[in-house]
């Protein structure tokens, strides 16, 4: 996405009633200044506070018109600044540890498009977001503000004993200045901000789910400090959220026809992550905690020409240093994963994901843009070009992985687990990166044609071409076992075309209403941990052990059970490949909609917009054996991977759909004044369609938790993760000076949505394709079409009358899956529930006895519904895409069916503890 000082001044010199009825409109786009970041009632400040203005982005996260949040561009003053490796949900430099890209109080307003028909518009196949950046100017101007809570300001507990929130503090504090070095040519912005959040996490377990959890806990701790190994504590721990962020921009006007910016940018930032606490279903104790850091410095210049009256050119240089590094919070361990009847799961020790990861990214942008008018008609050339360099430290269960299936963890047999694993270097370095560089260069025309006084029609073509300069290792045993593929394909030199033509029709003239819309091909970027992998697992670096069984325990990380003489457990290596003719995201993408300026200064929007997939991802499991049956319930069975001679553990291979589609409608209607009453209130119904929601960010797992029926190769077209139903917003304030010269605003900001769609699964591989988390839930008809229980060598022992009743009594009271008994279930066949978000500010000015200087106090209150009312506002949710219902423990011999555990407990969703209490926030604010 590209904002030049051109565009942005068009939007300005037309001095049209309203920025939403403007030429400059094609697509679907909204404008947020900062008056209205002011005003929008927000605890985090972060860009997500902002773009849910626009009706196509989701209300609680990143996604943008039913596509998957990571296909998101973001950019800073019309420059690159995303989350290239793509592990963060954000899409931004940093996302990883939550920390916002760049302070708040940096940015002047945002701009977010979803179809823009200029054709430098690129990088996204969902939403881009434009942040544009506050300069000095020949005034001085600043603030010192601070923003902070603590468990005085939260609710209580959405459980039954309605408990206090435990100590914690979340505090923001910083300053900007802005103003003149040299009196009309040289200006200067800065901004420093810090922030810290330290918050309790604890058990959900222990008070929503299981009645045996805390039983449960103390008997692993305690078997496990007899081998010793310390498990740490399940109690309620502070996990750590702290960040600093420094701005810094210089405008240099060299002279009337040329200007000069330069700005820099640098946070950083950490956070602790002790998964495992917010589920009914699992527990974990403080060793799971990890910490992931992250330092990023972003340099960027940008240099304005003008060129007579007719011609402008607009020159962008950045360079961006992004670094990661995830790791324990406390001593390294080995990872201890304990899985009980019904798929309740206990963790302990250092996150197996964690022991060996880390991440360095080098990014270089050069753009350049060059406009030319003659007559009617607005020619643009230009060029955008991305130069990323990666290196990826990934060795997963580096440490050590050890997981149990038991009965009753008083029979727990350390010696003898259900699967271990251990992932280490088969090269002399004993922790190899991935290190790969990637070049993208870009191209475009474009023609803005003003066909009429009232009327603008906007064409061009944009092409986009990725290149990788390097190839990863070759293995040729990949290429024996499985002729036809490679570990050194890359996709290189792929063309990505994007026509567009966009039109904009005044229908009166005056600017009261307009017809605008267009039609073209939007490419975007896959986030490059999914290439990371094909450089990274290609045999040739790292291998694993896998054993099922007969493992002795070791606490100690670096002296980890080997493979023992005689053992029929291989040493092999997972394979990560890609299709070389692999093309990047693309959909083309239709938009139509109607402003109509209607009383009261009120602007009306109809929307219609529709996707459909050109390219999108797929991965698909070359050593998947043929089928050699069918389940009693109709699916296919599989006769399990080969292995290559023991070679390989998994082999994936990432390529192309162009199955898949969306569609969005809109209405939305807003009024913005200075005193008296603004508002934006906006309705979308959407509806979205994919094969895989491509979720994680290893290729092993976009298949183990993409739910299928039959073949994993070929998933079901579904309701796409990325689905919002049905979405309702309201934005209003109200600005009115009780007292004179000390205006107050009152803000409202109510946010209903569907929940985010879920799948019914099976945990554990029922259909012997490898994978243990991506067989949907066969619903039985009744008792008898479901056996319940414990297997042992083949026999059957049936689960009490209790277990089926507690299964039949869900299943009752679930509209979904009581109305579709007898079938399998469908992948996100449903949703947790509807999501009800309302939340207020109040800010009061304060006069000061110096002209121009004003102090503000605010107050943020967030779920005003639980405060209204303690059952009201709980914020539900299930925390995972594939919800397991019940676990696989094998066929019976008697009946060849499967044989289920089931957790009487169960519950398919539960209330985060935190955002399903009210919670005020005090700031204070001193501007001159």
């Amino acid at each position: 996405m590209k904002t030049s000082a051109v565009n942005l001044s068009e939007v300005t010199v037309f001095g049209q009633r309203s920025a939403i009825i403007s030429s400059a409109r094609t697509g679907a786009f909204q404008n947020v200044t900062s008056q209205q970041m002011q005003e929008i009632p927000t605890i985090s400040r972060t860009f997500q506070s902002f773009a849910k203005m626009s009706p196509l982005f989701s209300g609680t996260n990143m996604q943008a018109a039913g596509r998957n949040n990571r296909y998101n561009n973001i950019q800073i003053d019309g420059t690159q600044y995303n989350d290239l490796f793509g592990l963060g949900s954000s899409g931004t430099p940093g996302g990883q540890t939550g920390a916002n890209p760049i302070s708040m109080d940096a940015i002047d307003e945002f701009q977010v498009v979803i179809a823009p028909y200029d054709v430098r518009y690129g990088g996204f196949t969902g939403g881009g977001i434009n942040a544009i950046t506050r300069s000095g100017t020949n005034t001085f101007e600043g603030s010192v503000y601070g923003y902070g809570r603590n468990q005085n300001l939260v609710g209580l507990s959405p459980t039954p004993a309605k408990t206090k929130y435990a100590n914690f503090t979340d505090d923001q504090y910083g300053f900007r200045l802005g103003g003149p070095i040299v009196m009309d040519k040289l200006f200067f912005f800065t901004n420093v901000e810090l922030t810290n959040h330290t918050v309790p996490l604890s058990n959900v377990a222990f008070t929503q789910g299981n009645a045996n959890a805390q039983a449960w806990a103390d008997s692993l701790s305690s078997i496990l400090a007899g081998r010793g190994f310390n498990a740490g504590s399940y109690a309620s721990t502070d996990v750590n959220q702290p960040s600093t962020k420094f701005f810094l921009r210089f405008d240099y006007n060299i002279d009337e026809n040329n200007k000069l910016t330069l700005r820099n940018n640098f946070v950083h930032s950490y956070q602790d992550n002790l998964n495992a606490r917010t589920s009914t279903n699992s527990l974990s104790f403080d060793t799971y905690n990890y910490r992931i850091t992250n330092n990023t410095n972003s340099t960027v210049a940008q240099l304005n020409t003008t060129l007579g009256n007719q011609m402008s050119n607009e020159l962008i240089l950045g360079y961006t240093m992004i670094s990661d590094k995830r790791g324990p919070t406390l001593a390294p361990t080995p990872e201890i994963n304990v899985v009980m009847p019904g798929g309740f799961t206990l963790y302990a020790g250092t996150d197996r994901y964690s022991s060996a990861n880390s991440l360095d990214q080098n990014v270089f942008e050069f753009t350049d843009n060059f406009t030319y008018i003659t007559g009617n008609h607005t020619l643009t050339f230009g060029t955008h070009n991305e130069f990323f360099s990666f290196k990826n430290l990934f060795i997963r269960s580096y440490w050590g992985y050890y997981q149990y299936k038991v009965n009753y963890l008083s029979e727990l047999n350390l010696n003898n687990p259900s699967f271990y694993q251990r992932v280490y270097s088969i090269t002399s370095d004993q922790q190899p990166a991935a290190q790969f560089s990637v070049n993208q260069i870009g191209f475009y025309a474009q023609d803005e044609w003003a066909i009429a006084p009232n009327v603008k029609l906007t064409y061009g073509l944009r092409i986009d071409v990725p290149y990788y300069p390097t190839k990863p290792a070759q293995n040729d045993s990949v290429s024996y076992y499985y002729p036809g593929y490679s570990t050194t394909n890359v996709p290189s030199g792929n063309i990505m075309w994007s026509p567009r033509v966009g039109f904009n029709w005044d229908v009166e003239g005056e600017h009261v209403t307009q017809v605008r819309g267009g039609i073209g091909m939007f490419a975007g970027r896959v986030p490059y941990v999914w290439m990371s992998n094909n450089y990274g697992n290609t045999g040739t670096m790292i291998a694993e052990i896998d054993r099922y069984g007969n493992t002795t325990f070791s606490a100690d990380p670096t002296n980890q059970p080997g493979l023992a003489a005689g053992s029929v457990a291989k040493t092999r290596s997972e394979i990560d490949l890609v299709d070389p003719n692999l093309r990047m995201p693309e959909v083309l993408r239709l938009d139509v909609g109607v402003d109509r300026q209607l009383p009261f200064n009120i602007t009306g929007t109809v929307e219609a917009q529709y996707s459909k997939t050109i390219y999108d991802m797929l991965y698909k499991e070359i050593n998947l054996k043929p089928a050699i049956g069918t389940l009693p319930d109709g699916r296919t069975l599989y006769g399990g991977t080969s292995n290559g001679n023991g070679n390989f553990y998994g082999v994936y291979y990432l390529t192309n759909t162009t199955q898949g589609y969306q569609y969005n409608l809109s209405v939305q209607l807003q009024r913005y004044v200075t005193r008296g009453i603004s508002g934006n209130v906006g309705y979308t119904f959407q509806r979205s369609f994919d094969q895989n929601g491509v979720l994680s960010s290893q290729a092993q797992s976009q298949m183990r938790y993409n739910p299928i029926i039959n073949d994993p190769n070929n998933p079901e077209l579904a309701t796409s993760d990325f689905e919002i139903r049905n979405r309702i917003f309201v934005s209003l304030t109200y600005t009115h000076e009780f007292f004179k010269d000390a205006p107050t605003s009152v803000s409202l900001f109510y946010n209903g949505q569907s929940g985010q769609p879920f799948s019914f699964t099976v945990y554990g591989d029922l259909n012997n394709d490898g994978f243990d988390g991506n067989d949907l839930f066969y619903i039985p008809k009744n008792d008898g079409d479901i056996e319940l229980g414990t297997l042992k060598s083949g026999v059957y022992t049936k689960a009490p009358q209790s277990t089926y009743n507690a299964l039949e009594a869900m299943i009752n009271g679930n509209s979904y899956l009581s109305s579709h008994r007898g079938q399998i279930s469908q992948r996100n066949g449903t949703t947790y529930p509807w999501r009800n978000e309302l939340d207020l500010r109040i800010v009061q000015n304060i006069p000061s006895i110096y002209q121009g200087h004003v102090i503000q106090v605010s107050l943020d209150i967030l779920n005003v519904l639980n405060l209204i009312n303690s059952n009201w506002g709980w914020d539900v949710s299930g925390g995972y895409n594939n919800n397991s219902i019940v676990s696989y423990q094998g066929m019976d011999k008697a009946t060849g069916n499967p044989v289920y555990g089931y957790n009487p407990a169960y519950k398919p969703w539960n209330y985060n503890d935190l955002t399903s209490r009210w919670t005020m926030q005090l700031g204070l604010r001193y501007t001159f």
